[in-house]
């Protein structure tokens, strides 16, 4: 009951419109070419600000990449050049840190990646997916119970329960920020 209340809200009704709207880009969506830091800064947190409940911080700053490569979450640019995995590791770890600490993303990552038969395109996508399936059922419903997403094996289980914990951040947080 506390739900249809609250979503009647004008305000929680304008975000959460957004919020269902919102896509990840998928692998084949991000640039295919080599670009600069002010590059990445610009594409990703033009791509994200949308989950900034409050809209006052980016998303991404250069200082923050230089601290994701300093600490190896995010691998080292080529000559100072950015490609298509550093922005998906780079949105990820975005997404993942309104929750988690930099060594369990860096942790998290390190499962993906060691992992027989893994495929970097395809796990970013399927994190995209997730994510905003889950986005979306919990802004209709009020809670995850129907995703619809089926389940085939303990790493996507994992990578569910991950993404839930943080749709769940930004669900509490949209409430929040209009009480």
């Amino acid at each position: 009951m506390w739900y249809i209340v609250l979503m009647e809200d004008v305000n929680i009704k304008e975000k959460a419109q957004t919020l269902k709207e919102f896509k990840l880009p998928r692998w084949d969506e991000l640039p295919d070419f080599d670009i600069y830091m002010d590059q990445v800064v610009n594409y990703i947190n033009q791509h994200l600000m949308a989950l900034n409940i409050d809209d006052t911080d980016k998303p991404l700053t250069p200082s923050m990449v230089n601290n994701y490569v300093k600490n190896s979450i995010v691998k080292a640019p080529v000559k100072k050049h950015y490609k298509r995995y550093h922005l998906a590791f780079l949105i990820v770890v975005i997404v993942l840190k309104r929750v988690y600490s930099l060594s369990e993303i860096s942790k998290m990552i390190e499962i993906q990646t060691t992992m027989k038969d893994s495929d970097l395109k395809s796990a970013y996508d399927t994190f995209g997916l997730y994510f905003e399936r889950c986005l979306k059922t919990i802004l209709d419903h009020g809670d995850l119970d129907k995703t619809g997403i089926h389940i085939q094996n303990e790493y996507q289980a994992l990578l569910l329960n991950i993404i839930k914990s943080v749709v769940l951040k930004i669900y509490a947080e949209m409430i929040i920020s209009t009480i």
